[in-house]
């Protein structure tokens, strides 16, 4: 009998740990969602893989310096779903990214979409009810709020 209450006792402490895990990893609360920050760059790499995709791109600040930005999206089946294969984003490509970025000032963020140079787009995250940036006012500058 005893090992039988062990047991459940494990099992419920083991499940609040775990929720507690997945909750964090998953939580927002690390950017600004009601921000949405245009970045101008160039793609370095694009990683598709669980749990979520990895974009890195290079941007130029107003001294004249690189930044070196990292974004992500959601899984690649659900990014799947939006259009993108592994193959979306190469190395070279010229982008605007439309990006909730770390409320600490990193250079870290969800990706809310990105647009091509040829005007081509796609959706990533997604965002806050009214938090799209207009597509026909990228910034001028790097990482000029808006």
């Amino acid at each position: 009998m005893k090992s039988k209450a062990f047991a459940a006792m494990a099992l419920a402490l083991g499940s609040l740990a775990c929720a507690g895990t997945l909750f964090a990893h998953h939580g927002t609360n690390l950017y600004d969602m009601t921000k949405p920050v245009v970045v101008k760059g160039t793609i370095t790499q694009f990683e598709w893989g669980n749990p979520h995709n990895q974009i890195f791109f290079d941007s130029t600040d107003d001294k004249g310096n690189v930044v070196h930005w990292v974004t992500s999206t959601e899984p690649p089946a659900v990014m799947s779903e939006k259009g993108w294969t592994r193959k979306s984003l190469k190395p070279g490509d010229q982008v605007t990214a439309y990006v909730f970025a770390a409320k600490n000032g990193a250079p870290v963020g969800n990706l809310q979409k990105v647009v091509f140079a040829d005007g081509k787009e796609l959706n990533g995250m997604g965002g806050p009810p009214g938090s799209t940036p207009p597509p026909d006012k990228p910034a001028d500058k790097p990482a000029e709020k808006y």
